[in-house]
């Protein structure tokens, strides 16, 4: 063999060639289904018992910007195209997302027939700007941050990208912990008391000119019925909607006026254990309240973690709180802005289990390259422990729309099927999906 290397130095090369396909097979990402085959798989999820309203409403929507003592606000009423008037719900994203984020979750409700109104501050849309132009130099699969939304969840190792300068030597390039450094720092500075004020009091104000709109009968701002208001909110919009229904925050909130919602929905809570009282500041939540979080709701900022997300529900007064927990379910998903293909290949990616009942291991290669998969899977591909990865990205996005939406026909429209959908065909629709609780 030395001989045949010295003579035919290629022939090393041989083996390598040879490897080629099989490491391919390897590290390729699953493809991404596409919208149109997502969007059937949520509709077989949507109707194999999940909860279904009674009106499917044509909708409309109109975008406008605010200004609120020198801040931009980004704005958004999405409603039935149907004349009249609908309850509202005011929906608030988090950071880095605009008033157009939530969009499942907003349009499912609208169908249902509420007049959603989602308000952002445009200063918070663009918070991760500047990371996200650092990412846009990271190759694919190179282990950089990727998308914003893949922050949470996809850890892989930290590493330092370089690129080429003009005369040809290395550059430094950010490392991913650096970045996700960061983020942290960015996380917290905007779930801080003297920003989560500032955010109400753009909240409060914005409802008074929405108010002030309707009267006048402005297009698309008057289908809002103000005798009967949610406040539902995603990550930093929830800690909003935690504060505007009176859960306890260090330093003087403003007063949320003539704002007095019936209801609150908060996709994944939070809950920052540094600011103590933990068991104290949940004891004015006496609304109704909705709270949706996952056994993986692990945030991207290092704020809030997924096992103290349920403290909301734990510790507020019992009478009309409900929880919903998805299993598997992690940060992401909650944002309201994937069919739930996507959180399949992203669970793909990281070999993680999500259906319920397999053991830690299972999903994760053994035995090295090329190695056995648990659940019957394959050297290159799962097919059984895939299949049900697959179906639960969908079945977990079902679980938020149809939860959601049979709390806002209960507590809103005083709807016995949707209260009996609740206490007594959630549970066994969801399966090993999550689990709805009631105290």
């Amino acid at each position: 063999m030395s001989i045949l290397m010295r003579l035919f130095p290629c022939f090393r090369l041989i083996p390598a060639i040879l490897l080629l396909p099989m490491l391919s097979a390897c590290s390729t990402r699953p493809s991404l289904p596409g919208q149109e085959e997502q969007a059937e798989k949520l509709q077989e999820a949507m109707q194999s018992g999940a909860y279904r309203p009674a009106g499917n409403f044509e909708l409309e929507s109109v975008r406008d910007r605010w200004l609120h003592d020198g801040v931009e606000l980004d704005v958004e009423m999405l409603a039935p195209k149907a004349a009249g008037v609908y309850p509202l719900v005011i929906y608030l994203p988090s950071i880095g997302e605009d008033a157009g984020a939530g969009r499942l979750w907003r349009q499912s409700w609208a169908k249902a027939g509420y007049a959603v109104f989602s308000v952002q501050p445009v200063e918070i849309a663009q918070a991760l700007k500047a990371l996200e132009a650092e990412r846009k130099f990271d190759p694919p699969d190179a282990g950089g941050l990727g998308p914003a939304e893949d922050l949470d969840e996809e850890n892989p190792p930290a590493r330092e990208q370089v690129g080429e300068s003009w005369f040809g030597e290395k550059r430094p390039r950010q490392s991913r912990s650096a970045r996700s450094s960061e983020l942290h720092y960015v996380g917290h500075q905007y779930f801080a008391p003297d920003r989560l004020k500032s955010r109400l009091g753009h909240l409060y104000w914005a409802y008074r000119q929405l108010k002030l709109r309707a009267e006048m009968r402005v297009p698309g701002f008057a289908a809002a019925d103000f005798s009967k208001v949610v406040l539902a909110g995603y990550d930093l919009g929830g800690q909003t909607v935690s504060a505007a229904a009176a859960e306890a925050f260090a330093g003087d909130m403003p007063d949320r006026g003539d704002l007095q919602p019936v209801a609150a929905i908060v996709l994944s809570p939070s809950v920052d254990l540094a600011e103590g009282q933990v068991r104290g500041r949940f004891q004015n939540l006496s609304l109704p309240m909705l709270s949706i979080t996952g056994s993986e709701d692990n945030d991207p900022y290092a704020i809030s973690s997924a096992p103290v997300r349920t403290a909301l529900w734990e510790y507020a007064p019992a009478g009309g709180k409900y929880l919903l927990l998805l299993q598997g379910g992690g940060h992401k998903v909650l944002a309201g802005s994937e069919l739930g293909g996507r959180f399949a290949a992203a669970e793909r990616r990281n070999d993680a289990p999500m259906a319920e009942g397999l053991p830690p291991a299972a999903g994760r290669r053994r035995g090295g390259m090329g190695g056995p998969q648990a659940g019957g899977e394959s050297w290159f591909g799962g097919s059984r422990a895939e299949e049900t990865r697959r179906d639960q990205g969908y079945k977990q996005v079902a679980a938020v729309i149809a939860s959601t939406t049979a709390f806002l026909d209960m507590v809103v429209k005083n709807d016995v099927f949707a209260q009996a959908w609740l206490q007594e065909k959630a549970n066994p629709w969801l399966g090993r999906s999550g689990s709805l609780k009631s105290r």
